[in-house]
């Protein structure tokens, strides 16, 4: 999660929202006070039916999605994944310098 909000926080005015599916069965509360006992500030949804995860095909958790501003899944990665490394920033950059459709 420390990666996560270390992305959130790199780009800030970019075409780029890291968002975070949690799939915890407290609900809410649970969730917001995570948050908060460790600062996280990046966007949260509480998807405790996995709704959400279903339809965008998350198997496992931990999942990672990237999805293009048109609202297309363009890359997903199962298991821990490091949001720090030099070569995943960049393919955000790149992702969010390309034109809008």
């Amino acid at each position: 999660m420390p990666s996560v909000q270390r992305v959130h926080e790199a780009f800030p005015n970019e075409d780029v929202a890291v968002v975070a599916i949690s799939l915890d069965g407290g609900g809410v509360p649970t969730v917001q006070s995570f948050l908060a006992r460790h600062a996280y500030t990046f966007p949260t949804l509480v998807d405790q039916k996995m709704t959400v995860a279903r339809a965008l095909g998350a198997r496992s958790v931990p999942y990672t999605l990237v999805i293009s501003r048109e609202g297309t899944v363009v890359a997903g990665a199962s298991g821990p994944f490091d949001l720090d490394s030099g070569s995943f920033r960049q393919y955000l950059a790149d992702l969010a310098a390309q034109p809008r459709s």
